[in-house]
């Protein structure tokens, strides 16, 4: 199926198509996600305020997929020879398949079917070992909030992006100490500013790269908490709530993740506002349970 424009603003690529009726005559319609929420289309309206997406990030979106086409000129180009060329192919979008929840194995008529049974020798095999993670990555799967509002610092560390931390051995081997306790296990980091509270999480991130960690810990990532992000784009009561939540409640999924909070009493007045509840009291069932593990710092006098 060859690619459409969007019927409306004439700029990114359609994909959500519509039917409706004018003068007794049945029209087709494609819509781009930005035109979609501005038309306030039920379903995708639903979908992306659940999600928390803002203009912006559907704009990245929609210039995501118009630079993975080539630009508006291939969604307008439809040659006879390029269109036989490209016959019995399907055009597929991960970043549409994140956005929506899709992965292999959908139901989705645009996503290629997993091929069961030997692998064949040339093109097939090359193609197959390129699809295999980097041998240093553990794989994993898309993490929405993680992803978009925190810093996997684990990650980072194995990239070689992290400064050697110097100076902070002591109070990095406490902070693994209390970590491998079974209660009470959140560290909290007090010190005046610049003295290397925000280095020691980049340390335990880069022990745990190392696999120089307790057994407890070796399966374990970092990740940097941003709270600007988190609060930012939450104009609606309950979106910062929301967001918190499904926060929260991804990192009990997973299972293995130490969340840093650095200037941990902002969370004492983030996303307060009349009526809702603001990020304190929003951890405070999570960690009283024990379902998370947090890693805060702060400074004596806040």
């Amino acid at each position: 199926m060859q690619p459409t424009i969007c019927s409306r603003c004439h700029k990114n690529m359609a994909v959500i198509f519509i039917t409706k009726v004018e003068n007794g005559e049945t029209k087709n319609e494609g819509l781009c996600l930005k035109c979609a929420r501005e038309l306030h289309i039920k379903p995708v309206d639903d979908v992306i305020n659940r999600m928390g997406l803002s203009d912006e990030d559907l704009d990245s979106l929609s210039s995501e997929m118009m630079d993975a086409l080539g630009g508006p000129e291939s969604l307008t180009d439809t040659g006879d020879g390029e269109e036989d060329g490209d016959e019995g192919k399907t055009a597929t979008f991960p970043f549409l398949n994140r956005l929506f929840g899709g992965g292999n194995g959908g139901s989705s008529g645009n996503l290629p079917a997993r091929q069961d049974g030997p692998v064949q020798e040339g093109g097939s095999a090359a193609s197959s070992g390129a699809q295999q993670p980097p041998q240093g990555a553990p794989q994993r799967t898309k993490r929405k909030f993680l992803d978009n509002y925190c810093i996997n610092l684990t990650d980072r560390a194995r990239e070689g992006k992290l400064d050697a931390m110097i100076g902070r051995e002591e109070e990095l081997e406490r902070v693994i100490q209390i970590l491998n306790r079974r209660q009470k296990n959140n560290p909290c980091l007090i010190g005046e500013p610049g003295v290397g509270k925000t280095a020691i999480a980049e340390g335990l991130a880069q022990r745990i790269a190392l696999g120089q960690v307790p057994y407890k810990l070796r399966d374990k990532e970092v990740y940097l908490l941003d709270l600007t992000a988190l609060v930012a784009g939450t104009q609606f009561r309950g979106q910062f709530e929301s967001r918190m939540k499904g926060l929260i409640e991804e990192i009990r999924k997973t299972g293995n993740i130490i969340l840093v909070i650095d200037e941990v009493h902002n969370i004492v007045g983030a996303g307060d506002a009349e009526g809702s509840m603001n990020a304190a009291n929003i951890l405070k069932p999570a960690l009283s349970r024990g379902e998370i593990q947090v890693i805060g710092a702060t400074t004596f006098t806040e």
